[in-house]
């Protein structure tokens, strides 16, 4: 049984704590009027943990103009049915946490420091969060400064700064230029291809998305997880191109 399904399952028997319980467990309770005994397991509750944030976040994001407009709620189920493939029981369940978050008194950074202490040993997964955020942030072509202020703070503590910079000029539609491919890798252009095949084999293993989803990415969230496998891939191309184009 999937961490959703425990959920629904079982009702809300399981402890979370902090504004990603209190987010989680209200939207349970007016789901199904009430407790449960239905404990999760450790990936199920990681799982619970990542999914609850994205969606809380971005609830906190979309007020950060002063206002959430129905064009922005269109949008983000937009991103929900077409980008994240989510089914209808997934869906239903984001768009609640959504809407939860945006009328709760936690802020933005403390759903991220929760997220944070859950993921910390895990860089990759917060790297993911950055990305997904930045992918629905822009979904209406359009950054908002206070938005744009949010996620930097929510990146700085992730360690992934350079990462959010890179993401924010390859969602804008702006062209990727070979110095970002070689950040995206991790990898600097002084260094050969051999060296850059390394690195590449070692980030694509540890972005896989099995990996990703062993460590708590919820399969919901799994075409989050191929985008960033494919990002790697085209980085490394990319880069492999051009090695092979100076000879």
């Amino acid at each position: 049984m999937s961490w959703m399904g425990t959920l629904f399952g079982g009702g809300v028997g399981f402890l979370l704590g902090g504004p990603i319980g209190a987010v989680l467990g209200a939207v349970v309770a007016n789901r199904i009027g009430g407790g449960g005994s239905g404990p999760f397991s450790q990936i199920e509750q990681k799982q619970s943990i990542f999914f609850t944030a994205t969606f809380a976040m971005l609830g906190q994001l979309s007020k950060a103009d002063g206002r959430v407009s129905e064009a922005e709620i269109a949008v983000v189920e937009q991103v929900m049915r077409n980008t994240l493939k989510l089914d209808d029981k997934a869906r239903g369940l984001a768009i609640d946490i959504f809407n939860q978050a945006k009328d709760a008194p936690s802020e933005f950074m403390a759903y991220a420091e929760q997220f944070y202490q859950a993921f910390a040993r895990q860089p990759q997964m917060l790297t993911m969060l950055i990305e997904l955020l930045t992918v629905l942030a822009l979904a209406d072509n359009e950054l908002h400064p206070e938005e744009d202020r949010l996620l930097t703070q929510a990146a700085t503590l992730f360690g992934c700064l350079g990462d959010y910079e890179r993401l924010k000029q390859k969602h804008k539609g702006d062209d990727v230029s070979l110095d970002t491919h070689y950040k995206t890798l991790g990898c600097t252009p002084d260094m050969s291809l051999a060296e850059v095949k390394r690195a590449y084999r070692k980030l694509a293993m540890k972005h896989h998305p099995d990996r990703a989803q062993a460590e708590g990415l919820p399969p919901e969230l799994q075409e989050a997880a191929l985008a960033r496998f494919k990002d790697i891939q085209n980085a490394f191309d990319a880069v492999e191109a051009y090695h092979k184009s100076k000879g």
